[in-house]
């Protein structure tokens, strides 16, 4: 037996003729993780040579990190998803995507469409990811279990079902100063960064891009661990509804918006006011007129939620209570990384 193995060993330590010149080929038990391990290098040289040189912002790693992490999820977890392969594809297209229009927008940031695209991008991905979540929130737990926690929580601390009593109190007025609050909200995608892009501020626009993704991006992450439905998709709040909104131009606007882009899900905490919030924080640190003429409208979005029941009473509230936490992360996330052009030296940045 033991002659038999040192053969073996004499075999498979046999040189071989490669390249010119003989090598030994050597059989270990170590062989399949150094396989494994020169399959990571090789991708690790492959990354370096095609991004090796990209800086990614806190908004591109936000971004490719929700996309990836959800893609990845959906794999394990897609039971109550219908068509779900096609979620993990859209999403890997759009990771890749999101690589090559940073890779190419810092590569040619003289050309002004590249670097548009490569500044706004996020725009769209915040727009995606919301109207994905309708179909993608009851991968986890199948059923919005928490709505019966949201609605009698509602009502044990203010003692009624507030997009119910608000009724009451319905005009055309106000229902169009509520709608106006309501509506306004959707310019600040917009507004905030592209002020600050005219400026030509673009360390403040990645800044600021960086810290609504953060935001955005984690609210809708809680969405899937707290699925709740909105008030006018549950049929006991419907059948108490006592009086419909009239009013003039915002009233059917935003009819129009949400038979559009209304969805079910993702009532908990209120990513519409954390976000509202966010946008708000952002231009007081850096374009404070801008944030000081959107502060009531931020704060008025609030209050019309609950008015126009679109929202809980509770939602709003934790709305603002995660949109400072998380902004607060995110601030320390961008100086940290040299990306806060307040507090970085000379605009200096640390790769991602």
């Amino acid at each position: 037996m033991k002659n038999l193995m040192q053969r073996l060993i004499s075999r498979m330590n046999k040189p071989a003729f490669q390249g010119g010149v003989y090598k030994s080929i050597t059989a270990t038990p170590s062989l399949v993780m150094e396989g494994r391990n020169g399959l990571w290098n090789v991708l690790k040289r492959a990354w370096v040579l095609r991004y090796g040189y990209v800086h990614f912002r806190l908004m591109d790693i936000n971004c490719l990190a929700y996309l990836g992490l959800i893609g990845f999820l959906l794999i394990f977890f897609h039971k109550a998803v219908a068509r779900w392969p096609i979620h993990v594809l859209i999403h890997s297209v759009m990771v890749v995507g999101i690589l090559e229009i940073v890779r190419l927008g810092e590569k040619f940031s003289q050309k002004k469409i590249l670097w548009i695209l490569r500044t706004f991008y996020p725009v769209a991905i915040f727009l995606y990811a919301w109207e994905e979540l309708e179909a993608l929130v009851p991968m986890f737990f199948g059923s919005p279990w928490a709505t019966d926690v949201i609605v009698r929580l509602d009502k044990l601390i203010f003692g009624v079902h507030p997009t119910i009593w608000f009724q009451q109190f319905y005009q055309p007025w106000l229902n169009e100063l509520m709608n106006f609050f309501y509506a306004a909200y959707y310019t600040f995608f917009i507004l905030v960064p592209l002020s600050l892009f005219i400026r030509k501020e673009k360390e403040e626009t990645f800044a600021a891009l960086s810290l609504a993704t953060f935001v955005y991006l984690s609210n809708f992450c809680l969405f899937y661990l707290l699925p709740v439905i909105s008030p006018p998709f549950i049929p006991m709040l419907q059948k108490l509804q006592v009086s419909q909104q009239t009013g003039y131009v915002f009233v059917e606007v935003n009819r129009i918006v949400q038979a559009q882009g209304g969805i079910p899900v993702g009532a908990f905490p209120s990513s519409h006011v954390a976000g509202a919030l966010i946008w708000v924080l952002c231009s007081l640190r850096y374009n404070r007129k801008l944030g000081i003429a959107m502060a009531p409208i931020a704060f008025g979005l609030a209050f019309s939620t609950v008015y126009m029941g679109l929202h809980h009473a509770v939602d709003p509230v934790f709305g603002y209570i995660w949109g400072a936490i998380a902004y607060t992360i995110a601030l320390k996330l961008i100086k940290v990384r040299g990306e806060d052009p307040l507090t970085s030296n000379n605009n200096t940045t640390v790769n991602g």
